[in-house]
């Protein structure tokens, strides 16, 4: 099992920049085929936009039954357990969505945004 230590990259999990930085490691593993373990000992402040860029993303990719077996999240806070569940909960919830209803979901939110 592969190991990445989360802090020999990024010192918070809190923007795309910080995703970015943990990218290449997260994608050599996942193509690697086996179980991989991201440790973020020593690493602090998290969002869900982080998790999102870095992790979460591959539910789309593997699928989330082969995201559940083959990604593990390690030494998080508890509120960077809970901010990386939200966003495990909303990736599974987006990609469970066929590509037109993302689309149709996309342009409803555009559509609001323009009005503001």
């Amino acid at each position: 099992m592969i190991t990445i230590k989360a802090v020999d990259f990024i010192e918070s999990g809190f923007s795309e920049e910080d995703a970015a930085a943990l990218a290449p490691s997260i994608n050599e593993a996942k193509d690697a085929s086996g179980k991989f373990v991201v440790d973020f000992s020593g690493v602090q402040y998290f969002t869900t936009l982080f998790f999102s860029s870095a992790l979460t993303r591959l539910v789309g990719e593997l699928g989330e039954e082969e995201y559940r077996r083959r990604v593990h999240v390690t030494n998080l806070s508890e509120s960077g357990a809970e901010t990386y569940k939200h966003a495990l909960d909303y990736a599974i919830e987006y990609y469970k969505k066929t590509p037109e209803e993302r689309e149709k979901e996309k342009a409803n939110i555009s559509a609001i945004i323009e009005e503001l």
